[in-house]
């Protein structure tokens, strides 16, 4: 009894720091409209929210932008975020250059973020809520957000992961292959596999913490406070310094793209068990990966049967660029479709540097646009091959009628 009540009092001012982030993204954040439709509304950009509901009762609320009946686009986050950093470059950024160029985009959101704070049993004030980890996101959240844009319409589907969401697509699609039939390419950028042993003193603090003390009161309390408090652009000066000294940024950033959507991060924190997860893929290094008995925990990458792209950078401090490669390489032979080493890229110049813009945002949309032309001459070849065995059989059934007449 001692001991608790000695804890509580030490801990106090954490707990407080705390419960007054969650208010501020439970009752601040989600009661205003959202900042992907607040930009999108902004700039005259049709959009719609729909809602995949997962199987322990989650609702994840999604945009969907474009054009109806166009060739499906998913994208999916990294840690700390919500769709919102899609649209890191404004204008430019890859979802709305699609959206106009005639795709229909979906801009997907996990479980604890902004867009993920309803249950229908829970409530995100309780503790139960938060009982998840990134396996959840993968293993729950992505296939309810994958079969809702496929009950649209039975067109495949392009997913575009960042960061943590290529893991969880990775992850997703390996657990559950029953979905890969409705996948025509996964585009993983700077994919959280390999993890390095972090060096730099920013990024070895994060993961030599305690996870509990990381997952919740520090981070998540310490930022959400500092924008409670703090105006936005002056918010994202210390957000952007901090990605600089992290070395997770080495290219100049977009600052007015990425600070239109900069507010709303962190979106929801990284739960306890999600950092133990992380802690656990960086102890057992790409065997983690290629877990093809399910004897460590991990999963089989060899699984994803569809074609991939891998977009990474040359000197990420997070992901072990050359393991990373090397690994889906091996286990993913002539699926790994395209490799591009961006050099000079740390782990988040892939959406937040001006580079990134063309270098990594326009060669991405030309594979994709490839893939579209592909599929489009497979059908037309295919229909051409309908037509002609009805041909064919028509022909047959006339000639056997003259005969018999």
């Amino acid at each position: 009894m001692f001991l608790w009540l000695l804890e509580s009092i030490i801990f106090l001012p954490w707990n407080c720091l705390l419960w007054a982030a969650r208010y501020y993204t439970f009752e601040v954040k989600t009661k205003r409209k959202g900042v992907v439709e607040t930009y999108l509304d902004a700039h005259n950009i049709k959009n719609t929210q729909v809602h995949a509901t997962t199987s322990d009762g989650y609702t994840l609320t999604m945009q969907k932008l474009g054009v109806d009946g166009g060739q499906l686009v998913f994208f999916l986050h990294g840690m700390f975020e919500s769709s919102a950093m899609t649209l890191a470059h404004g204008l430019e950024s890859l979802p709305i250059k699609l959206a106009q160029d005639g795709y229909c985009v979906y801009l997907g959101n996990v479980r604890g973020n902004m867009y993920g704070l309803k249950n229908s049993n829970l409530s995100p004030w309780s503790s139960e809520f938060w009982n998840f980890s990134v396996r959840d996101h993968a293993l729950k959240d992505f296939p309810a957000m994958l079969n809702l844009i496929r009950s649209e319409t039975d067109k495949k589907i392009t997913v575009i992961g960042q960061s943590q969401g290529a893991l969880v697509s990775m992850m997703g699609l390996s657990n559950s292959p029953n979905l890969n039939k409705y996948v025509n390419l996964l585009a993983l950028l700077s994919p959280a596999l390999v993890l390095r042993i972090p060096t730099n003193p920013l990024v070895k603090l994060v993961f030599t913490l305690p996870p509990s003390y990381f997952g919740s009161p520090l981070f998540f309390s310490f930022v959400s406070i500092t924008q409670l408090f703090i105006p936005d652009f002056v918010a994202n000066i210390f957000a952007f310094k901090a990605l600089e000294i992290s070395g997770m940024s080495l290219l100049p950033l977009d600052r007015e793209g990425a600070g239109e959507v900069m507010s709303s991060t962190p979106s929801g924190y990284l739960t306890t068990d999600s950092m133990r997860f992380y802690v656990e893929v960086l102890e057992k290094g790409e065997e983690f990966f290629r877990d093809k008995k399910g004897e460590l925990g991990g999963f089989d990458v060899g699984k994803v049967d569809v074609p991939v792209g891998l977009w990474i950078g040359e000197e990420d401090v997070v992901i072990d660029t050359e393991k990373t490669v090397k690994l889906l390489k091996d286990e993913m032979g002539n699926s790994l479709v395209y490799v591009k080493v961006l050099e000079g890229y740390g782990h988040t110049d892939s959406w937040y540097s001006k580079d990134s813009i063309e270098r990594l945002g326009g060669d991405v949309k030309r594979v994709i646009d490839e893939r579209r032309s592909l599929g489009r001459k497979n059908a037309s070849r295919s229909g051409s091959r309908s037509r002609s065995k009805s041909k064919s059989k028509s022909k047959s059934k006339s000639k056997s009628n003259s005969k018999r007449s």
